[in-house]
């Protein structure tokens, strides 16, 4: 079973928010081998920007650090089908480019999307894509 992880779920952990310990328990989980975790680097980035906002370069660049550390595979590519995909989901749903390439993806490995975010719900249901909600 693959998840993958929202920009919001990995924050989440991290800063160590009530949702997050729903993800620390995947990262458990996977750490066994149990199930795989991914991330686009598109919502890699989107992490990366909010913690250089929020905590400043620094700080922001420790934290990636030790993300390194987490059993999360990072997607590095986008395939040309992806960007299609996630193209047809900007003009379909009102979500942001990073959340239409999580989505994308998600369909291309059909993988279970874990985020706390609702802009996603729509996509979910058209698009017949796998939640986790860790709101």
């Amino acid at each position: 079973m693959t998840y993958l992880l929202d920009a919001c779920a990995l924050l989440a952990c991290i800063k160590k928010e009530p949702e997050g310990i729903r993800v620390k328990k995947l990262f458990d989980r996977a750490g066994t081998g149990e199930i795989a975790i991914r991330m686009s680097v598109v919502n890699l980035t989107e992490v990366y920007y909010g913690l250089i906002r929020d905590d400043g370069m620094e700080t922001a660049g420790e934290i990636m650090r030790s993300v390194d550390d987490l059993p999360l595979g990072v997607i590095d590519t986008v395939t040309r089908a992806v960007s299609r995909d996630a193209a047809r989901f900007k003009v379909s749903h009102a979500m942001s480019l990073a959340d239409t390439f999580l989505c994308a993806t998600a369909k291309s490995l059909s993988a279970i999307i874990v985020t706390k975010y609702s802009d996603i719900e729509a996509a979910e249901h058209s698009e017949r894509l796998s939640v986790l909600w860790i709101k």
